[in-house]
């Protein structure tokens, strides 16, 4: 009989090696990243470049591209506006008076 053919059917006994094999296997979490996670660990560096030394998105993205690290225009775009967006400053909404709160125009109180 071939070993290589697919089985049909398997045991409780199959289960239980394939279950112990695969808990077995090492964590690889640490070592592939996403490309998500990446740009996270990147974000202040990407933001340095575009800030304080000129570069543009283009520019970050040929330069990701040349160690291997291939991401889309607008992943860096991204980066670089939300940097601007927590950046700005909130804008303050005024406060609305009611008529109640308001004094009487003609001097008289209101109750």
């Amino acid at each position: 009989m071939d070993t290589k053919t697919d089985k049909k059917w398997f045991t409780a006994d199959d289960v239980e090696l394939a279950k112990s094999a695969l808990d077995d296997l090492p964590d690889l979490t640490e070592k592939r990243l996403t490309k998500s996670s990446v740009l996270e660990q990147l974000m202040p560096q990407i933001i340095l470049l575009s800030e304080s030394k000129g570069y543009s998105g283009e520019d970050i993205k040929s330069a990701l591209e040349s160690v291997g690290i291939t991401v889309g225009i607008k992943a860096v775009r991204d980066i670089l506006n939300s940097k601007k967006k927590t950046g700005k400053k909130v804008r303050q909404t005024r406060a609305v008076t009611t008529t109640a709160e308001k004094p009487a125009a003609n001097g008289q109180q209101t109750n």
